[in-house]
């Protein structure tokens, strides 16, 4: 009975002994580790600070290269508030596209088994389109005719550019003639001497219109 208490007292003590090892080795860990780091890259360079505003157009992708430094294998979170984008991950790289207008908050972050973290924010406004502008300059060319001149559009741009925005049509408006052409310089004969008006305005790949710019030129 003496022998079967004693082993119980050493059982308990070697118990108490084991769990205070766990503890020590698990509190150890934990000082030892070291927080994850979030690394993101926007067109070749490093995002300084753990903060971005960015505008984001509707159905084309927005890319950012991402690099998570830790001793553990660990992948990158996401959450979203609003949701006006959705959100494509990849191993290094990350996509966001937008789907409807408005702000949109985007959290990332890295975060390891000892609840040490990583975050960078970004915020998002979310656009369909924004129209192009129209520009353009004349010059006479008399060649064919005292009255030849040429109309030259090709300043016109789009200013969603980045997003793969671009100039598709070209409204010329010379006199009381109008007409559209995917050409962004033109030539043209005039009918007679005098004050003439030309108008421009261009479309982009979205379907919206410039607002018409316009110039008057004088013939003799």
């Amino acid at each position: 009975m003496k022998a079967i208490k004693i082993c119980l007292v050493f059982f308990f003590l070697a118990a108490q002994l084991f769990l205070s090892s766990c503890d020590n080795r698990k509190d150890y860990f934990i000082e030892v580790n070291k927080a994850p780091t979030l690394t993101l890259v926007k067109n070749g360079v490093e995002l300084m600070g753990n903060t971005l505003s960015d505008t984001l157009k509707i159905g084309e992708p927005f890319s950012l290269h991402y690099f998570i430094s830790d001793e553990e294998k660990i992948r990158i979170q996401v959450t979203q508030v609003q949701q006006q984008s959705t959100v494509d991950i990849g191993s290094e790289l990350i996509s966001f596209t937008g789907v409807t207008e408005g702000q949109d908050q985007v959290t990332l972050m890295a975060k390891d088994s000892f609840n040490e973290e990583a975050k960078f924010s970004i915020s998002f406004t979310v656009f369909r389109n924004i129209a192009p502008v129209a520009l353009f300059t004349v010059k006479k060319i008399g060649v064919s005719s005292p009255y030849e001149y040429e109309v030259d559009a090709s300043a016109s741009y789009d200013k969603d550019a980045r997003f793969n925005g671009k100039i598709t049509e070209y409204e010329y408006t010379l006199a009381n003639y109008k007409f559209s052409s995917t050409l962004s310089k033109i030539r043209y004969v005039f009918g007679s001497a005098g004050q003439k008006q030309i108008r421009v305005r261009v479309k982009d790949n979205n379907g919206d219109w410039s607002n018409q710019v316009s110039e008057y030129v004088v013939l003799n």
